[in-house]
């Protein structure tokens, strides 16, 4: 009779047991669901249009040697704001989504009209009050990144990488006095621009993201020497899955000096750049 009562237990038990281990099993799937899962996209496309105030300063030449810097908006007449369209992508290969690929263009075309208001100083030449200035100020910034993810989770992303930054860079005057022309070439080049690079995501609440974004370098090889920092900080809105819409700002520091012929490539040039801008960036997105 006992065997009899125990053998019953044990089957009520059997028949029991799935409904206890049921919520059990679901919340460690919760708990162990795979990466992908995440809210880091897989990839996307992004475009916009950023709105910088500029505050640049060129040197044909070499700095101190009978040449001078020269303000390009306040002296040369070059614009201090602009409209730049800008494009990017956004890739991230393999499963658990740590490994990123960045990929941005922008160009920054200026040309400017001024009339001197004080005398300038290129080559030991003065060019006095009066002269009529005309002035082509090109650069555009290529950027392509790889950075690894050492932080990742359902709120957070943060990565560590390096990437190259091209810069295809020209600049040069036109002045005019009293009936003479004088061309003077500061540079017509591009420079490639080893950075590194830091990347951070985070989710506020689920369609509302904090994205910023760091990238930096600092070098000085034969007759170059160049240092950049590009940061950008903003806000990020996805109303659906595969679109996103972002308020941003965009910091961006680079100085750039050739002193002829180097070992670096690109360095052709005689001269310095110094290129601060900031400004507001709005950008729309697909992602997958």
């Amino acid at each position: 009779m006992n065997a009899c009562s125990n053998l019953k237990r044990w089957i009520a038990v059997g028949l029991l047991l799935p409904t206890y281990l049921a919520p059990a099993a679901d919340e460690a799937i919760e708990v162990t669901k795979p990466e992908e899962s995440k809210p880091w996209e897989k990839g996307n496309v992004q475009f916009g249009g950023l709105f910088p105030i500029f505050n640049s300063d060129l040197v044909f030449g070499i700095e101190g040697a009978n040449n001078q810097s020269i303000n390009a908006e306040d002296i040369l007449g070059l614009d201090s704001s602009l409209t730049v369209f800008q494009i990017g992508a956004m890739y991230r290969p393999g499963k658990s989504r740590r490994n990123q690929l960045d990929f941005s263009y922008a160009g920054y075309h200026r040309d400017g009209n001024a009339v001197l208001t004080r005398d300038i100083e290129i080559e030991g030449v003065t060019y006095p009050v009066g002269a009529n200035v005309e002035t082509v100020f090109n650069f555009d910034i290529i950027s392509a990144t790889y950075s690894y993810a050492i932080v990742q989770n359902e709120h957070a992303r943060v990565a560590l990488g390096l990437g190259f930054y091209v810069m295809p860079l020209k600049y040069d005057l036109n002045i005019q006095t009293s009936g003479q022309n004088t061309f003077v070439e500061g540079a017509d080049t591009t420079l490639p621009l080893p950075v590194i690079a830091v990347r951070g995501q985070f989710q506020i609440v689920q369609s509302l993201f904090f994205n910023t974004a760091v990238d930096g370098m600092y070098a000085e090889i034969s007759d170059f020497r160049g240092a950049i920092v590009d940061f950008n900080a903003g806000l990020e809105y996805r109303p659906w899955k595969c679109v996103g819409f972002g308020l941003g700002y965009n910091f961006f520091y680079g100085g750039l000096e050739g002193k002829g012929s180097s070992d670096y490539p690109g360095v052709d040039f005689v001269g310095s750049v110094t290129i601060r801008y900031s400004g507001l960036l709005i950008y729309g997105k697909w992602c997958f």
